[in-house]
């Protein structure tokens, strides 16, 4: 039997040593790196070492201006340009050329990629466009709206003594709103009204302003007498309004007609047309009342409202017990008359009768 020796032959790989780098997103063979490459900061390598790989000349800025609505002289803005290169990365310590569409250039250095410039409003409101300026890169433009300072608005009424006639629309109405450099208050900001009477009862008018100055039509219905009015803008109140609601008065009561119900024994009186001394019909809806006295001494009486000029109503008064004292009381008139039983008018309607 042969025996052959055993050989074992060993073999050995000598390793080779591959380079990776290091930057703030973790660790990639140095090969792997792709568009990484570009990338900036701080990058370790066992072969290269530590080193700080900078930012490109800016390919873009981007720029915007804050807050959007910033008070006309008031508190400071802000201004801010980020400057990116072609790789996205910040560009920094480099001067940032700032045009607000008003004064000079300003400019201010980027840190970290980003140039925050403070800037005082100008005095006066407006819309503005502004831009920014990087390595002669240019954002695209922003806009931004410069208002009127609210705080420095001093308020008051266009008129100081008000007559309204009681049922009828009066207008309140602001004087010119501007501010202390002139400019006027923007249309939408809120002002109220605030009506009081003698017995301390208080009418609330809400308003905005429109076309530099708020307005707000009140109702002299339940109102009567003196008011003294007050507004508020933003926190600053003013008064100074006197508003008085003068009663209906009555000039021409018209004609008094009145004609026999037989089916129900009763009867139908209209009045009118009611004129006031100015010549204009009585207002709709104001308050009035018609007491009848019969021959026979029967009393009847009714409250209603005015309505085209006229109030008409029935009472159960026999037509026999004609005629009829009448008595009409309408706010601040009353008219008394003596009628008798006539036909009903030709041209007596009722509104909403087909």
């Amino acid at each position: 039997m042969i025996r052959l020796p055993l050989a074992l032959m060993l073999t050995t790989q000598m390793a080779v040593a591959q380079d990776f780098t290091t930057d703030a997103f973790g660790i990639l063979p140095t090969a792997q790196l792709g568009d990484r490459a570009n990338w900036a900061g701080l990058r370790q390598s066992p072969v290269g070492g530590d080193t700080m790989q900078n930012a490109q000349p800016a390919d873009a800025v981007i720029f915007f201006v804050g807050p959007k609505s910033i008070v006309a002289g008031g508190e400071p803005g802000h201004a801010v340009a980020l400057g990116l290169d072609a790789y996205g990365n910040m560009v920094s310590e480099v001067q940032a050329e700032v045009r607000l569409g008003y004064g000079p250039i300003i400019t201010g250095n980027t840190r970290d990629g980003i140039a925050n410039v403070l800037f005082t409003p100008p005095p006066q409101a407006g819309m503005l466009l502004a831009g920014a300026e990087i390595d002669g890169v240019q954002s695209a433009r922003a806009d931004y709206r410069v208002t009127a300072d609210l705080a420095t608005v001093l308020p008051s009424f266009a008129e100081r003594e008000m007559r309204v006639l009681s049922e009828t629309f009066g207008e309140i109405k602001t004087a010119p709103l501007m501010d202390a450099y002139g400019n006027s208050v923007d249309d939408g900001v809120g002002v109220s009204f605030v009506l009081t009477d003698e017995t301390g009862g208080s009418t609330y008018l809400p308003s905005v302003v429109r076309e530099d100055a708020a307005r707000s039509v009140v109702l002299a219905r339940d109102l009567a007498g003196s008011h003294n009015g007050q507004l508020a803008l933003a926190g600053t109140s003013a008064g100074g309004l006197n508003l008085t609601v003068d009663d209906v008065l009555i000039e021409d009561a018209g004609t008094f007609v009145v004609w026999a119900e037989p089916a129900i024994d009763a009867v139908q009186i209209r009045l009118g047309p009611l004129a006031t001394p100015n010549g204009y019909l009585v207002p709709d809806g104001t308050a009035a009342q018609v007491d009848m006295v019969a021959s026979d001494g029967t009393r009847r009486s009714a409250q209603g409202w005015v309505l085209d000029g006229f109030v008409t109503f029935g009472l159960l008064l026999s037509p026999l017990a004609a005629p009829f004292d009448v008595s009409l009381t309408i706010a601040g008139s009353i008219v008394n008359r003596t009628v008798d039983l006539s036909p009903p008018p030709a041209n007596l309607t009722i509104r909403g009768a087909e």
